[in-house]
């Protein structure tokens, strides 16, 4: 990803129309403040599950990998993180109960993790939580449609200046 502006980048885009500078300067700081709202929720269903942020995540992870399981190297991967950032959160986990930690059919030295019956009750607390927020904000936009097509053409737009 290279992200560095030229010379002619740098012209172009302070030069052109300094409304369109202040323009895009105003998206972004909006959709910041979805990032900060949407981690807000985030907090909130873990806390409703009776969970701290990263065990209510390291959990959700568990929980999408159905019934085969997941293994702590994949988990830390789908999290960002290194496996060993995981090993105290699989713990705690394990002693509430909220997952179970069995041998992989095909690697014996590997464990996979695979959600409980309570850790998916766990789960849906937090899930009942998100709907009513979500449900709340969906009241409050006047098209949701119009605001799924502005949010998408922004995310492409990001993502194309990634690569």
């Amino acid at each position: 990803m290279n992200l560095a502006m030229t010379e002619n980048d740098r012209d172009f885009s302070l030069g052109k129309d300094p409304r369109l500078l202040h323009d895009a300067a105003e998206v972004l700081e909006m959709v910041g403040g979805l990032a900060r709202g949407l981690e807000k929720i985030r907090k909130h269903q873990a806390r409703a599950a009776g969970l701290r942020l990263p065990v209510f995540s390291l959990l959700e992870v568990v929980s999408s990998a159905g019934g085969k399981g997941i293994t702590v190297t994949d988990a830390a991967f789908r999290l960002g993180v290194r496996p060993q950032a995981l090993s105290g959160l699989v713990m705690e986990l394990k002693e509430s109960e909220l997952i179970d930690r069995l041998k992989d059919a095909t690697d014996g030295r590997a464990r996979r993790l695979i959600i409980t019956p309570a850790g998916s009750e766990r789960l849906q607390q937090g899930a009942n939580l998100r709907d009513r927020l979500l449900a709340e904000i969906l009241n409050q936009i006047p098209s949701p449609n119009i605001a799924r097509l502005v949010l998408g053409k922004l995310e492409t737009a990001l993502r194309s200046t990634q690569t």
